[in-house]
C-alpha cells in the first residue's frame, strides 16, 4: 500500500505515570491477517521499523474523541473571543483511545480527520460482524455455569472460578455467565443470610470468590459491581477480608450515608450523572477497598473504566456552553459563599478528572472554558481570605500554566487594557508572592511568576502536527506582548522589597523567614530576566536601582541570599555588556565580591567556590574592560586570595602580549621568563604600557572607578624577579651547575 493511501498519525502511550508518552509518528493500516484485523502503524522515516502493531479485540471500546484545533490570536485580540470571525475554533475528531490486554492505555492521534474516522468505521464494521456472530452464539446454551451459591457449595464455586482464570476461553465464558445470569445478585443474598448467622467462615469464604471474580481483570466485570443495585452488595462482601478485616458495614455506610453528591449546576443528561456516580465508585473502589489487592491488571481495567467515564463527561461540558455559563455565572454575580465555593470545588475535581487525557484535548478543553469565565475562578479564589480556598485557587492556577501559559498570559494582556476596580490576576499572583501569610501560596505564585516571565521553554505542549508552525510564531509575539506590559506596570511593584531594602531589614532576616526567601527568589527571577529579556531587563535594572538591595545582600549573615547576590553578578558579567560592566563597577560591587572571597577564606564552601568562579570568567572573558579595572581599584583585597590574583594577573599577562603581536604583525615580542609568574614582554617595559591600556579601552592616566595600576604591578614584577633570579638564597634560583 503506497504512503498516499495511508493515513498518517501519532502513537501515544500512557506510562506508569499516567503521562501520555509519544512513541513516534508513522503511517496507520488496518489489515484482515486471516480473519483477524490487525491495527498497524510503520515509522514514516523507515518501512521495516513498526510502532503499533495490535489485534482488534472483540469487546474493546475504541473511543474517538474531539481535538479542539484552535487559530490563536494575537494580542491585540480578547483572550475571551478566540472563536470571533477570522479566528476560528474547530472540534475536529482525531484521537482514538482503547486500552490493550495487557493493560497499556494507547491513543491516536491523526493528522486528517477523515483518516480518524475511515480506521474507526472499519473497526466498528468488525465489531458489528463479531457481535452478530455472538449474538448467534448466545442463542446456545453458555459453555460455563457456577452452581446457585449456598452454604455448603461455596468451595466448589471458589475451585471452579479459579480454573476458569486459566485460560482465555474459559475466562470469556465465565465474565459472560456471571454478568448474564445475576450471579453477584445471588451472591449478595446469600452474605447478607450469612451476616444474620454470623457464619464468619463462609463469609471469608465469599470474600475469596468475589477477590477471584475481581482478578479477572474484565472492563464488564467492574460495570456490573458498580451498578447501584450491586455496589452496596459488593462493598460489604469485601469487608470480610481474613488477613486484613475492617468493622462490618465500614464501606457500605460511607457509600449510603457519607458520600452524597451535590449538583452546582444541574446535569440534564441522566446518562451523565450515572457516569459521575460510577467514577465515584471505581475511584472508591481503586483508592481504598481494593486497596490491599489491586494488581498490575485490575489497576489497568479500573483504569480504563475512569478513562472513558471521565471522558464522556468532559465532553458533555464542553459541548454544552450553557452548563459552563450557568456555571462560572455564579462566580461573576457573587451568590452565597457556599455555592461559590461549590463552583471552586468543581473546577478543581475538573481539573484532576482531565490531567490524563491527551494534551491536545486537554488545552481544548481548558481554552474553551476559558470563554465562559474560568479565569474569574482563580481571581475568586486567590482574592478570598480563606486559606485553604487560596490555596486551592494557586494550585489550580499552576495547572493551567503547566498546559497553556500563553493563554493565561491573552486573558492578562486583555484585562490590562481594560479598566478594573478589582485587582488582575497578574497583580493578585504578585501579592500571593509577597504578602501572603501562607508559604504554600507564597511558593506556587512565586513558581506562576516564574512561568509567565519564561520565554525558554515552549508556551503550551501540543500533539497536533499542522498548526505548531503557525502556533510557535503567534506565541513568540504573545510572548513579547506580554513582557511588554509586564516590565510597563508591574515590574516594579514585583521588585518593590528589593527596592525597599535597608541595612537594619538585612541585620534582620532570619533564615528560614518569608521576607529572606522573597529576597532570594527575587534575586534569582532578576538574574534570569537579565539574561532572557534583553533591553527591557536593562533599562530596569539601570533606572530603578535595584543594584543598591542586591548591594545589601553581600553583607547578610545568611549563605544563600550571598549566593544570590553573586549569582546575579555573574549573570550581569556573563551577558557581555559593558554597560552592565561600568554600571557594577560604578557601584563597587566588584570590591564587594572581593572582601566576600577574602572573609571567607581559607573555608572552601560554595560562596568561595562562586567567588572564584566569577574571577575567572572575568580572567578569561572580560580582559579589555573588567580586568584591568578589578586588579587595579582591588588589588589589596585580592593579596588576601593569592592563588586569584595571580591567575588574573597572568590572564591580564596574555591579554597584553596578544595586543603585542596583533601590533607587530603577528611576530611576538622578546620575552623575560620570570618565577611564578607569566613571560612578561620588553616591550611593556620600556613605555607601552600606556598605549596599550588605551587601546584597551582604559584612559591613560586614569585613576580610580575604571583607572589601572596594573603596567607598575608589571614592572615591579620583572625588576623583582631579576633580582630574585641572581640570589642564591631565593627558592628560584638555579646555579649554573644545574643549567648545564
Amino acid at each position: 500500500m503506497s504512503a498516499d493511501s495511508q493515513v498518517r498519525v501519532k502513537v501515544y502511550q500512557l506510562d506508569k505515570d499516567t503521562n501520555w508518552t509519544d512513541r513516534g509518528t508513522g503511517f496507520c493500516t488496518l489489515e484482515d491477517c486471516q480473519g483477524i484485523p490487525h491495527l498497524s502503524v510503520v515509522a514514516e522515516n523507515g518501512a521495516s521499523q513498526l510502532l503499533l502493531d495490535c489485534v482488534v479485540q472483540k469487546g474493546e471500546v475504541y473511543q474517538l474523541q474531539e481535538c479542539r484545533i484552535l487559530v490563536l490570536q494575537c494580542a491585540s485580540n480578547s483572550a475571551n473571543q478566540l472563536d470571533a470571525p477570522g479566528w476560528p475554533a474547530v472540534d475536529i475528531a482525531t484521537l482514538i483511545v482503547w486500552t490493550e490486554p495487557s493493560g497499556e492505555d494507547m491513543a491516536l492521534s491523526f493528522q486528517e480527520q477523515e483518516g480518524c474516522q475511515s480506521i474507526l468505521n472499519q473497526i466498528h464494521e468488525f465489531d458489528r460482524l463479531l457481535k452478530e456472530h455472538t449474538l448467534d452464539q448466545s442463542k446456545q446454551p453458555v459453555g460455563i455455569e457456577l452452581p446457585a451459591p449456598s452454604m455448603g457449595n461455596l468451595d466448589e464455586v471458589e475451585r471452579t472460578i479459579i480454573e476458569c482464570n486459566k485460560t482465555v476461553a474459559l475466562r470469556d465464558q465465565l465474565v459472560l455467565f456471571i454478568t448474564h445470569e445475576s450471579y453477584l445478585d445471588q451472591l449478595r443474598d446469600l452474605h447478607e443470610t450469612c451476616e444474620e448467622l454470623e457464619a464468619v467462615e463462609e463469609l471469608h469464604t465469599i470474600y475469596s470468590i468475589i477477590r477471584h471474580i475481581l482478578l479477572l481483570n474484565d472492563s464488564s466485570i467492574f460495570e456490573c459491581i458498580i451498578r447501584d443495585d450491586n455496589i452496596i452488595g459488593v462493598a460489604g462482601m469485601l469487608e470480610y477480608d481474613p488477613l486484613s478485616p475492617v468493622k462490618p458495614g465500614t464501606y457500605r455506610d460511607f457509600l449510603r450515608y457519607q458520600s452524597h453528591f451535590e449538583e452546582i449546576v444541574p446535569f440534564e443528561d441522566p446518562e451523565i450523572e450515572d457516569r459521575i456516580h460510577q467514577s465515584f465508585r471505581l475511584q472508591y473502589l481503586k483508592d481504598v477497598v481494593l486497596a490491599q489487592m489491586i494488581d498490575e491488571g485490575m489497576l489497568s481495567a479500573i483504569n480504563a473504566g475512569l478513562f472513558y467515564n471521565h471522558a464522556q463527561i468532559a465532553n458533555y461540558i464542553h459541548h454544552t456552553p450553557a452548563f459552563a455559563d450557568k456555571l462560572f455565572g455564579i462566580i461573576r454575580r457573587h451568590e452565597n459563599p457556599k455555592k461559590m465555593h461549590g463552583v471552586v470545588q468543581f473546577v478543581r475535581q475538573y481539573f484532576a478528572m482531565t490531567k490524563n487525557f491527551p494534551v491536545a484535548y486537554r488545552l481544548g478543553l481548558f481554552r474553551s472554558l476559558s470563554q465562559h469565565g474560568l479565569f474569574a475562578v482563580f481571581e475568586y479564589t486567590l482574592h478570598q481570605g480563606d486559606r485553604a480556598l487560596r490555596v486551592v485557587g494557586a494550585d489550580m492556577l499552576m495547572s493551567m500554566l503547566d498546559q497553556d501559559r500563553m493563554l493565561v498570559r491573552s486573558y492578562m494582556l486583555d484585562q490590562q487594557s481594560q479598566a478594573h476596580k478589582e485587582p488582575t490576576l497578574l497583580e493578585l499572583i504578585i501579592q500571593g508572592l509577597q504578602g501572603d501569610e501562607c508559604p504554600e501560596i507564597q511558593h506556587t505564585c512565586r513558581e506562576a511568576m516564574r512561568i509567565l516571565l519564561d520565554t525558554v521553554g515552549p508556551p503550551f505542549e501540543s500533539m497536533d502536527m499542522s498548526t505548531d508552525l503557525m502556533a510557535g510564531t503567534m506565541a513568540e509575539k504573545e510572548t513579547d506582548d506580554f513582557l511588554g506590559m509586564f516590565y510597563d506596570t508591574q515590574a516594579e511593584r514585583l521588585l518593590a522589597p528589593l527596592l525597599r531594602l535597608t541595612p537594619a531589614d538585612v541585620a534582620q532576616l532570619s533564615a528560614g523567614g518569608a521576607a529572606t526567601a522573597m529576597l532570594h527568589f527575587l534575586c534569582d527571577l532578576l538574574a534570569t530576566m537579565v539574561r532572557h529579556h534583553g533591553q527591557r531587563a536593562k533599562k530596569l535594572v539601570l533606572a530603578s536601582g535595584v543594584i543598591k538591595g542586591v548591594i545589601l545582600l553581600f553583607d547578610s549573615k545568611h549563605s544563600h541570599l550571598k549566593l544570590s547576590a553573586l549569582r546575579f553578578v555573574r549573570v550581569c558579567v556573563g551577558v557581555h555588556d559593558d554597560v552592565y560592566a561600568k554600571y557594577l563597577s560604578g557601584h563597587g560591587v566588584f570590591g564587594l565580591a572581593c572582601n566576600l572571597l577574602a572573609n571567607t577564606l581559607p573555608r572552601d564552601n560554595l560562596v568561595t567556590s562562586a567567588c572564584r568562579e566569577l574571577f575567572v570568567f572575568v580572567a578569561d572573558h572580560r580582559q579589555t574592560s573588567l580586568l584591568p579595572h578589578i586588579l587595579g581599584a582591588h588589588t589589596k583585597a585580592l593579596e588576601r586570595a593569592p592563588e586569584v590574583r595571580e591567575y588574573m594577573q597572568n590572564a591580564y599577562n596574555r591579554h597584553l602580549l596578544s595586543i603585542e603581536e596583533s601590533k607587530n604583525g603577528g611576530a611576538a615580542t622578546p620575552t623575560v621568563s620570570t618565577s611564578r609568574r607569566s613571560a612578561v614582554s620588553i616591550n611593556m617595559l620600556v613605555g607601552r604600557e600606556s598605549s596599550v591600556i588605551g587601546h584597551a579601552g582604559l584612559p591613560a592616566g586614569a585613576t580610580g572607578g575604571w583607572g589601572s595600576a596594573v603596567t607598575d604591578e608589571i614592572e615591579d614584577a620583572y625588576l623583582e624577579s631579576i633580582d630574585d633570579a641572581g640570589d642564591p638564597t631565593h627558592p628560584s634560583y638555579i646555579s649554573p651547575i644545574e643549567k648545564r
